[in-house]
């Protein structure tokens, strides 16, 4: 994937902040309060205010339009954010076809499962990938992308293109087509499971989330995966471009990492994760 500018994720994270900052609903269509009933106060997680391991907290109400919005999991069974009420959700985007970033987001995320699944938490936080792209992002391929990680303890969803602009839409993740030039669509490697050239690329800002169990957005993070000694399938390192080998080592900044989501988890309920 060829990654938002620096300067379009610092907009992107700059114009959240000022919202929440400010007061205001960051959804034009929501006109609910901004209370949670969580004592930030007590947990060191008032809205607006940086966390201590990266990204802010927040207190954005998500309206029932994007809750209940369909997406599709790795199953082919159908599932939505509202599916998750009663429980705290680690949510990111991404893209099967992604050669820059998208295999790393899924070695974080991946990450973070075991890290609530060691703490003890895993029926109380939940953890989830949705899709940027439905043209190829069908239930066999994500599917497919998750059996080479063997591991299917947290849950990849795709959904129609219409679902997944108003998905993305809401939390400020800009999602544009992208054709590639001949040029570009020669020099990147082969898709890992057809064996074929992409013809086109899904830009998007990047962003990890969390959503309290009473379905309110409390918390986010923008920017490129820091994955550390996490391990990338070899089909999905051999995909990337010279440019996401690079974002292995050295990601560019802003970027985020494991620890900035399992301490802001860890204050957000008030227990050790990680």
């Amino acid at each position: 994937m060829r990654e938002m500018k620096k300067s379009t994720i610092l907009l992107v994270y700059a114009s959240v902040m000022v919202l929440v900052l400010s007061g205001c609903s960051l959804s034009s269509n929501n006109g609910n309060s901004n209370h949670s009933g969580m004592d930030h106060s007590s947990h060191g997680t008032e809205p607006g205010t940086a966390a201590a391991s990266g990204g802010s907290y927040l207190d954005q109400v998500i309206p029932e339009n994007v809750l209940k919005l369909p997406l599709v999991n790795s199953e082919g069974k159908t599932t939505n954010l509202d599916s998750y009420k009663g429980k705290w959700l680690v949510a990111t985007n991404f893209l099967t076809s992604c050669q820059e970033i998208c295999p790393m987001v899924s070695v974080n995320m991946l990450a973070v499962s075991k890290a609530i699944a060691k703490s003890g938490l895993g029926e109380q936080v939940k953890v989830l990938e949705v899709s940027v792209d439905s043209e190829r992002d069908s239930a066999s391929r994500i599917k497919a992308y998750q059996d080479l990680f063997g591991d299917s303890s947290w849950t990849i969803a795709s959904g129609d293109q219409l679902n997944l602009k108003t998905f993305w839409k809401f939390f400020g993740a800009q999602a544009v087509k992208q054709p590639y030039s001949k040029s570009e669509m020669n020099s990147m490697p082969a898709d890992w499971q057809t064996g074929k050239k992409n013809t086109f690329d899904i830009m998007h800002t990047d962003e990890v989330l969390i959503i309290s169990p009473d379905q309110k957005w409390v918390w986010l993070d923008l920017g490129n995966p820091a994955v550390g000694k996490g391990n990338i399938p070899t089909k999905l390192k051999n995909f990337l471009s010279s440019q996401g080998i690079s974002n292995i080592a050295k990601p560019e900044e802003p970027s985020w990492n494991v620890v900035a989501v399992t301490a802001a988890l860890s204050n957000l309920l008030d227990k050790k994760i990680g």
